[in-house]
């Protein structure tokens, strides 16, 4: 028994965890008591800022960049009124990542948006001088974007008797899901992915998902139906050679709606420009789904984006693309 009560105090005082309250370089960034992988444990269920932020900054340590790139961006995205001190910290940790995964675009991006809101003496230092999270992984090709494999969101087995073999492709159609959805974290958005999945299957007699990527509001973006058949997402004959491209999201004008993220934009601008470059068709074959249709989809907060972003295109020759893929 004495023992025992000799043995109590000594196990709880190993096992006690206070996360941190402040978002600062000496937080962020401090030399932790507890191995990373622990610490990080302990911050698995955070959900303030200086908590993900430091999750993110150990998951930067534990060669877990998607893991970091998840974490920096709940702390960005899933309020309207991230502050710049908070913003800062968060692009710094999400370009460190983009970085590890060989993503230079969007590292240089997040790292100029981290540098004009640096007001940390300590992220400043980091911000002005090379990384020193780990070594770096090899660069991915030119215009490639990560892509979630389908199994990662758990699908329904695909009817195959009601799919068609897709023909050669020659367009990329836009779509919002039309759902409310504002939620960065993997798990939350695979099972937003396999809702549509299910609804498409059993009300509406589809063979799989209708579309053929989906992009969550971190950016993350998730293989929907294969290319190797037809979608179901412009109506019949629209569908032809067709990639449907679903930003999750209700992008109407209405109070129900929403704006598209940052990191949805850049997502489906790079995995567009991808799609031109392994396919080879032109910026004059990006088209909306209210292009085939009587529809706000993909909602008046989108559609102009993807206008514009069609217009951008085809001012730099981007019709090129296909007979200049590098």
């Amino acid at each position: 028994m004495l023992l025992a009560s000799c043995e109590t105090p000594r196990s709880r005082k190993q096992s006690f965890y206070s996360e941190p309250t402040t978002v600062s370089g000496s937080a962020i960034f401090a030399k932790g008591r507890l191995p990373a992988e622990t610490e990080a444990e302990h911050l698995r269920s955070t959900r303030t800022s200086p908590g993900l932020l430091r999750r993110a900054w150990l998951e930067l340590q534990l060669g877990k960049p998607q893991a970091a790139r998840d974490s920096a961006a709940t702390v960005l995205f899933s309020s309207d009124h991230v502050s710049a001190k908070d913003a800062s910290f968060a692009r710094y940790l999400r370009s460190e990542a983009y970085r590890l995964e060989g993503n230079q675009e969007s590292a240089a991006y997040d790292r100029k948006v981290a540098r004009q809101l640096a007001l940390d003496p300590d992220l400043q230092r980091r911000l002005l001088t090379r990384s020193t999270a780990s070594k770096p992984a090899a660069a991915s090709p030119r215009g490639t974007i990560a892509i979630q494999p389908r199994s990662a969101w758990n699908p329904l087995k695909a009817n195959r008797d009601n799919l068609e073999r897709m023909k050669r492709i020659r367009r990329v159609t836009i779509h919002h899901s039309a759902m409310y959805f504002r939620n960065t974290q993997p798990r939350a958005a695979a099972s937003q992915i396999a809702r549509i999945q299910r609804e498409h299957m059993r009300n509406r007699n589809y063979g799989d998902i209708g579309y053929h990527f989906l992009i969550d509001p971190s950016g993350r973006v998730w293989e929907g139906r294969k290319l190797e058949h037809q979608g179901a997402h412009a109506s019949g004959s629209n569908n032809i050679g067709n990639i449907g491209i679903c930003v999750l999201g209700n992008f109407v004008s209405q109070r129900s709606g929403q704006g598209p993220t940052r990191a949805q934009v850049r997502s489906m601008e790079q995995l567009v420009v991808q799609l031109m470059r392994q396919y080879r068709f032109g910026a004059d074959a990006l088209y909306c789904h209210s292009d085939f249709k009587n529809t706000q989809c993909p909602g008046p907060r989108m559609q102009p984006i993807v206008r514009q972003f069609a217009r951008k295109l085809q001012s730099r020759g981007a019709n090129s693309i296909a007979a200049n893929p590098e």
